[in-house]
């Protein structure tokens, strides 16, 4: 153990999912680049812990082990946090219980928590000393750099530790992958179907139907890419667009990031993959549901996110769980069309392909459709299609 007085580098905590943890290591990156440090992390073991590896040492990345009781955890990680005494913990946005939990059992000359007025007393943040409040109607990301206490005046570029790992050593994976189906010289979409709760899916149909018709107008690949417990999802998607979609099989967070970063799009719901895409630099066209897309859009410009303007959405919580119903049974999500969507995603594909770069914003309002309310971009460059709900 090290002496009472001594202490040592930054501990980071984020016990999210993989999609929390890569945004958290986004700011993470920018952090250590203006204040050097030896870095601590502690993570999940749900996949998190491959992108955490990424960026720290083996013995300096710590898991929480989702087999196990909340309480065995806490046990666990207190007893071998209290053996460093740390010159700064951070809570890394958003934190819950478990995170809270952890940090106050550590030793820290400072632990910085970020408040943002909900479950600020039930996830413990109140008892932090040091304590900075998050703005409404910023990203995730954002609000980390705020957290970090990094200026940033709505998107800062980052990332390319994670980004570099992953091209070095699992890039001859991803070669391989397209090379042996037949993917090299095409215009390849990432799909995934699946997301962390049915109630941010969009119905499988409507992905099936939807990869039919661009492929009536644009010479598309699709790649199905999902975790193992979305395999029974995969096949069925895969096998209803037939030749021109291939499943990606594979339990690795970071061989499904080689592979996405080699795409030229991203279709999907609000999860993993998409936050993956987009921070690869690969753009993203996301479904969205009831989740805050403030908070987790895919981060920067060139990505689109198209959504029905319900005044009830967004109107998911961090203090509550994923739904898989609501009083108005999911409409956000159940009521987005095909035919909202494919015009949209066809005329994305389309400048991509003419004009080879990214979407910008103003191009979507060059698309004519009644059904479309509003386009506007995010502070961080993202665009929102908002439907008439």
């Amino acid at each position: 153990m090290k002496g009472e007085n001594s202490s040592e580098g930054v501990l980071v905590i984020c016990l999210q999912g993989i999609g929390n943890t890569l945004m958290t290591l986004y700011a993470v990156e920018k952090f250590l680049e203006t204040h050097p440090a030896r870095l601590y992390l502690a993570v999940s073991n749900n996949g998190s812990h491959e992108l955490a590896l990424l960026q720290a040492p083996k013995d300096q990345v710590y898991l929480w082990d989702e087999s196990k009781s909340a309480t065995n955890n806490i046990l666990h990680l207190g007893i071998k946090l209290r053996q460093t005494n740390f010159n700064e913990v951070y809570l890394s946005y958003p934190s819950g219980r478990r995170e809270s939990i952890i940090g106050l059992l550590t030793r820290a000359t400072e632990k910085k928590v970020l408040m943002d007025g909900v479950g600020d007393w039930k996830f413990f943040r109140k008892l932090y000393k040091s304590k900075m409040t998050k703005q409404s109607k910023i990203h995730d990301i954002n609000a980390n750099f705020l957290l970090f206490e990094i200026p940033n005046q709505g998107f800062l570029s980052s990332g390319k530790v994670v980004i570099e790992a992953i091209r070095r050593d699992y890039d001859s994976y991803a070669e391989q992958f397209f090379s042996e189906n037949s993917l090299l010289g095409n215009f390849v979409v990432a799909l995934h179907p699946g997301a962390k709760g049915d109630g941010k899916r969009w119905a499988m149909e409507k992905f099936i139907q939807l990869c039919k018709e661009l492929n009536k107008r644009v010479d598309c690949k699709f790649i199905i890419v999902g975790g193992d417990d979305e395999l029974l999802l995969k096949k069925a998607v895969a096998n209803g667009i037939g030749g021109s979609a291939v499943m990606l099989n594979s339990s690795s967070v970071i061989k499904t990031a080689s592979v996405l970063r080699r795409c030229n799009l991203f279709i999907g719901n609000d999860s993993a993959p998409m936050h993956i895409s987009a921070i690869s630099g690969v753009p993203v066209i996301a479904l969205w549901s009831y989740t805050d897309f403030y908070r987790t859009a895919p981060y920067g410009d060139g990505n689109v996110i198209v959504r029905k303007a319900y005044d009830c959405s967004p109107c998911y919580s961090f203090t509550d769980w994923y739904k898989d119903d609501c009083k108005y049974h999911l409409r956000c999500i159940k009521d987005l069309e095909l035919d909202d969507v494919l015009p949209i995603v066809s005329h994305c594909i389309e400048i991509m392909l003419s004009e080879k770069r990214k979407v910008r914003t103003g191009d979507i309002h060059s698309l004519k459709t009644e059904g479309i309310d509003r386009i506007y971009a995010l502070e961080h460059g993202c665009t929102v299609v908002d439907l008439k709900g």
